[in-house]
């Protein structure tokens, strides 16, 4: 198994977030200008060759001003200390339905954590869907708010790590 953090692996991503939350999930619309800027990281997991899942971790600051309408994130007590531009969103983990089950999930959001680190953040906040809080849990996220419907009206709450 492969895990691997890249700037220029969209594509690869874009096929897995499509079929994920667009085709499976019934979300209407899972792309965003974000995708295209430098500063967001695209991470891919691959198995035996084939993409099994992904994620994208970014700047805080480039959601705020890339997509104004999007939830924001609620302060909390793991932002003290932490410049703005430390602080990173981690977002749109998925893994293909016929991978699911073998801590594949796990693997993205370390990969995820990691390549934040590399880029200079020292917090990671993620809008997590509501079932899969355990997950975020067990990698050291911290629930940072109620549950919301902010997304398409599904129920999501906030998450953060100190890295």
């Amino acid at each position: 198994m492969e895990v691997t953090p890249r700037f220029d692996a969209r594509d690869a991503a874009f096929d897995v977030r499509k079929r994920v939350f667009m085709d499976e999930q019934g979300y209407e619309n899972e792309f965003d200008q974000i995708d295209d800027d430098p500063r967001c990281i695209h991470v891919t997991l691959y198995v035996d060759g084939e993409v099994a899942g992904c994620s994208r971790v970014f700047p805080e600051e480039l959601e705020r001003t890339a997509a104004p309408e999007a939830p924001k994130s609620p302060a909390c007590e793991l932002d003290e200390g932490v410049e703005a531009s430390q602080t990173y969103l981690l977002g749109r983990v998925a893994v293909l339905g016929e991978y699911r089950r073998r801590g594949l999930a796990s693997e993205i959001v370390r990969a995820s954590d990691n390549a934040a680190r590399a880029a200079g953040a020292r917090l990671v906040k993620l809008h997590a869907q509501e079932y899969v809080r355990d997950l975020y849990a067990k990698m050291g996220y911290a629930q940072i708010s109620d549950v919301d419907y902010e997304d398409e009206g599904q129920p999501h709450l906030w998450m953060a790590k100190r890295l």
